[in-house]
């Protein structure tokens, strides 16, 4: 019954970036066939990109805010990060969008006293230990091309990287002081997991300079589903006091909702 569901999921998800796909490619030669001349109104002019084929990109960046879902949302608290945008748009199709991003959210922390000498404990040293989400996507973006505020959807398929890394804090103690370098600095990935993605969204996005090289305000909601998988979450390592330690992976299905406000940026 599970292998069902997940192939059927499988399926809808495919018919879903399909019929993305065509719509992308049908609205703006419906919506401009009703225009004169097949310019949108409310759009700058269209300018040929540097490489000569019509082609337009958007850069830009994102605040998230994570809110976890289902079995995920029973073991983790909302956490917060950011995102970098690629979209690449094409002139004779100014609703359709090829859509990249890449992510970061951390969900949980923990920091742990540590003696710096093992003859004292009067100087301590902090090891922050971090538990993260990094994430990619691929897929259409489509979007009502004209108007001061102009809705758009998307759907993607990606990666979901969940990490728990241990760090030193830097600035801290004696040898920092006297020697500007730490022997105690460093980073250890404790453990992580790599999980197929795919989910959609939408939202608005708002035009702040209307040039040909316009920027644009972006508010939105994004859905992403995982599957299961096994990742950390604060208190899941626990010292064995003789400077060892042991690891309590949780393992569920992991969905998650994105709430986002950014920027992009024609160039």
């Amino acid at each position: 019954m599970m292998v069902r569901t997940r192939m059927r999921s499988r399926c809808m998800l495919g018919a879903g970036l399909a019929a993305l796909v065509t719509l992308g490619a049908l609205v703006p030669a419906a919506v401009a066939a009703q225009v004169p001349g097949g310019h949108l109104p409310g759009q700058p002019p269209r300018e040929p990109s540097s490489g000569g084929n019509d082609t337009q990109w958007d850069l830009g960046g994102t605040l998230s805010v994570m809110s976890p879902r289902g079995q995920f949302g029973s073991f983790v608290n909302d956490g917060f990060g950011g995102a970098l945008t690629a979209l690449l748009g094409f002139a004779d199709s100014p609703a359709f969008r090829v859509r990249f991003e890449a992510g970061f959210v951390e969900y949980g922390s923990e920091t742990l006293g540590v003696p710096v000498f093992a003859a004292t404990d009067r100087i301590l040293t902090d090891v922050v230990t971090q538990n993260n989400v990094g994430y990619l996507g691929l897929g259409p973006e489509i979007r009502l091309p004209y108007g001061p505020v102009q809705p758009y959807v998307n759907g993607f398929v990606g990666l979901g990287y969940f990490f728990t890394v241990s760090s030193v804090e830097p600035g801290w103690d004696l040898y920092q002081t006297l020697h500007r370098e730490s022997p105690y600095q460093g980073t250890t990935v404790n453990f992580d997991d790599v999980r197929a993605a795919y989910g959609f969204g939408g939202g608005l996005a708002i035009p702040v300079s209307r040039s040909a090289k316009p920027v644009v305000l972006k508010l939105e909601a994004q859905y992403r589903r995982h599957g299961r998988t096994e990742y950390l979450v604060p208190g899941s390592i626990v010292e064995d006091g003789f400077g060892g330690s042991s690891f309590s992976p949780i393992a569920s299905d992991v969905d998650f909702l994105l709430f986002q406000v950014g920027l992009t940026f024609r160039v």
